[in-house]
């Protein structure tokens, strides 16, 4: 206590402990500096601009998470100005950050994730003790680390005040934290130019820092005509210097096969399960009545978003690996088997495949990619590419693989003139009209009209390869990204991207199989299981599923205890009874079905499970 007394005398003002708590808050940061270089040793810079953006990079993100605890320990200590309980908040706030970038960079150095909520249940949730088991040594050593922060930072913040009584370095705390704050701005500056202009050597260091997600603009520089998508280098520099991080495929694997069937896959955007009927879609729903025709009734996208749908159906495994593979550009195993087979390629989406940036990973191996399809609305080039299509089957002599996107439902954009409309239609689509208490039956509508423009579409598609002859030896996946809400939780949620039910994960899947007989599928498959399937029973290849992918044989029907879907920056853990969704902050939630409240948790074994899928394709 005298201790205490001899620190705090005089007693300090309001704007004194504020000026304590600010530079206390310099202090602990400079010591997360030293504490997060341990980062660094994982990122591979090749070139003056890399240590540039890193410096900034680091500098303004490790920064800014320290400033937010900064932020609120001032404010606090400024408004209580009671001197035990402010030391008290001060020194928790310090020791309690210096002690999470610590835990964080072990867990890093060990499984290349970062620390969050899932970590902490996978300790202390459903069955934890069961999972982790925590040696009296190891124990010991936490306790030391522990007690060693505790010191360090009681010494700093004896600093911190015996400089603020003294007046010394009085204007050193603004110009630490406007560095922050510029080192911050820089970074997302120098990441959204260079990566809209392919340097995938900045790229690659994102996903190392703790919660960064820098700022990207592909498509906004794209519009303003500072890029042209069409002459931005697909393979750009540094891009083989990545692979080195990544441990995939962990086997090695040779294609086997004596006949190479034709592959196509056809994707709507946005398309959700429950709308693949005889009435929105009729031609397509009848396809799945054909001999050869194999139709999967509870089928789940890897994503409820673009980025982790398409990303998850080619590769097979989790979009929380997208920045990786994004910056080593390393396409498919799946694409890269079928190219070294001979196979010509065929790839055409109505959306831009800039953004997402497909063209740096699923398709990075494709020569000549079409970065975008001309027409000013969706459904123009929804036709186009179908024309594409079409003339692209009448001139190839080689097995191909072809991939076709169509975008007019994701834009909820058929033809103006185009009949049947499903009534009532929404004649103009109003995003601020949206609410709680909208009905959602006009919009919805036109979206079942979109749907119903693009089965024509498809229709076309099919008719090109049965008048070339050519569907009885080629595999036809028709399936989406993702699905579409309408509201349908009560809970304001429209479109997608925003949760993890079953209206914008749950995907229609028919595929067209030559040699295989029809037949209706019931128990859950997903994406990750499309790729490993085709490689397996259309390809010969014998390598373990599991070395190149997250899935399983489509037609396994064991249970799965939990289904990974990722989103923009984060991921849902899909089980039987709940929903466990995580946030960029670390936390995460666990619901029901129907995203209402429940008593369950994370159990730590599905946890482990989870951890070890998005980490074992790492180095």
């Amino acid at each position: 206590m005298k201790l205490i007394n001899t620190m705090i005398d005089p007693p300090l003002s309001r704007l004194q402990w504020a000026k304590s708590s600010l530079l206390f808050g310099l202090l602990y940061t400079l010591l997360a500096y030293v504490i997060t270089l341990n980062y660094t040793s994982f990122i591979q810079v090749s070139s003056t601009l890399g240590t540039v953006y890193l410096s900034f990079a680091f500098i303004g993100q490790i920064g800014l998470l320290c400033f937010l605890g900064v932020i609120i320990s001032t404010c606090l200590v400024t408004l209580i100005k009671q001197k035990h309980l402010n030391l008290f908040i001060l020194w928790l706030t310090g020791t309690g950050i210096s002690i999470l970038f610590f835990t964080d960079t072990q867990i890093y150095e060990l499984y290349r994730f970062h620390l969050g909520g899932f970590v902490w249940s996978l300790v202390f949730g459903e069955g934890g003790s069961q999972v982790v088991s925590v040696s009296w040594l190891t124990k010991l050593l936490i306790a030391g680390v522990v007690f060693l922060f505790m010191g360090v930072c009681a010494v700093l913040l004896w600093v911190s005040i015996r400089l603020t009584q003294n007046r010394k370095l009085k204007n050193l705390r603004l110009s630490f934290y406007s560095l922050i704050v510029l080192s911050f701005l820089s970074a997302n500056l120098i990441h959204a130019w260079y990566d809209a202009h392919g340097n995938t050597e900045i790229r690659a260091m994102t996903r190392h820092l703790p919660l960064y997600e820098p700022a990207t603009a592909v498509r906004f520089m794209a519009k303003q005509g500072w890029i042209d998508p069409n002459t931005v280098t697909q393979r750009a520099p540094f891009a083989k210097e990545h692979t080195g991080q990544l441990n995939y495929p962990t086997q090695g694997y040779d294609i086997k096969a004596d006949n190479k069937p034709n592959i196509l896959f056809i994707a709507i955007d946005a398309w959700r399960g429950d709308t693949f009927d005889n009435t929105v879609t009729p031609y397509t729903f009848n396809l799945t009545q054909q001999s050869d025709a194999l139709y999967f009734k509870d089928h789940q996208s890897g994503g409820n978003v673009t980025k982790g749908g398409i990303f998850s159906l080619f590769y097979g495994i989790p979009g929380t690996y997208w920045d990786a593979f994004t910056a080593a550009q390393l396409p498919p195993v799946f694409i890269q088997s079928l190219q070294k087979a001979g196979y010509e390629t065929g790839i055409w989406s109505s959306g831009p495949i800039i953004n997402p940036s497909f063209h740096r990973n699923v398709f990075s191996s494709i020569p000549n990619l079409a970065t975008k399809t001309e027409g000013d609305a969706p459904y123009k080039r929804d036709r186009k590419i179908t024309d594409n299509f079409v003339e692209f089957v009448k001139n190839t002599h080689s097995p191909f693989l072809s991939f076709l996107f169509f975008d007019a439902a994701h834009g909820y954009a058929p033809p103006e003139d185009y009949n049947p409309k499903f009534e009532p239609y929404w004649d103009r689509v109003d995003h601020l009209a949206l609410n709680e208490d909208f009905d959602p039956t006009p919009y919805r509508n036109r979206y079942r009209t979109a749907l119903h423009f693009i089965d024509e579409q498809i229709e076309r598609v099919i008719n090109s390869l049965e008048e070339t002859n050519k569907l009885k030896d080629t595999i036809v996946i028709i399936t989406s990204d993702h699905g579409e809400e309408f509201n349908d939780t009560e809970q304001n949620y429209w479109g997608h991207g925003s949760n993890f039910t079953q209206n914008q994960t749950h995907v229609p899947l028919v595929i067209l199989w030559p040699g295989k007989a029809h037949k209706e599928y019931h128990h859950r498959t997903s994406h990750y299981d499309i790729v490993p399937t085709i490689m397996t029973e259309a390809l010969g290849i014998t390598t373990p599923m599991n070395t190149y992918s997250s899935g399983r044989s489509l037609f396994d029907p064991t249970g799965r205890d939990w289904l990974l879907v990722h989103s923009y920056f984060n991921y849902g853990v899909i089980m039987k009874d709940r929903i466990v969704t995580t946030f960029p902050t670390g936390q995460f939630e666990v619901t029901d079905l129907n995203l209402n409240k429940t008593d369950k948790n994370m159990p730590a074994g599905v946890t482990l499970s989870v951890l070890k899928e998005i980490s074992r394709f790492y180095k």
